[in-house]
């Protein structure tokens, strides 16, 4: 690790999930069915309604294993987006705030997850690359 370089965040939020690392992550389809019926016989994947257009992933058969989800996207987005992940965060204000100062952009605020799941939001960095950002901690 260079000078410049931080560590991971490390620490875990107040569930116990750890912070810094990727706990979420989504794959856009241009169709709910046949791409959840593929990735059902390829993985054995369940799915879950969680929204319109937007189905969650079930890694195990049960909502405390909900690990990801797919999402309906125009078909250039589905060629061009790849998986968009989420990382686990602290203090979701601070980390926007750092990813502004650092030369990033706040994509998509603060947003509730709802059924009490907690919040997201979406930062892009310098590149263009965009990072979804998640928390289980109430604005400070």
């Amino acid at each position: 690790m260079t000078e410049t370089q931080q560590a991971p965040a490390g620490g875990t939020d107040q569930d116990g999930t750890p912070l810094g690392t990727v706990t979420w992550w989504e794959i856009p389809v241009a169709d709910l069915d046949v791409s959840s019926t593929f990735l059902t016989a390829v993985f054995g994947w369940t799915f879950m309604p969680f929204g319109e257009g937007y189905l969650g992933i079930l890694n195990g058969g049960g909502p405390e294993t909900l690990v990801g989800g797919i999402f309906k996207a125009e078909p250039e987005q589905v060629a061009a987006a790849g998986i968009q992940v989420y990382i686990n965060v602290r203090d979701m204000e601070d980390t926007l705030a750092k990813a502004s100062a650092a030369g990033g952009t706040v994509r998509t605020p603060r947003t509730e997850v709802g059924g009490d799941m907690g919040w997201w939001a979406e930062i892009v960095d310098p590149g263009g690359r965009r990072i979804g950002l998640c928390t289980g901690s109430a604005a400070a």
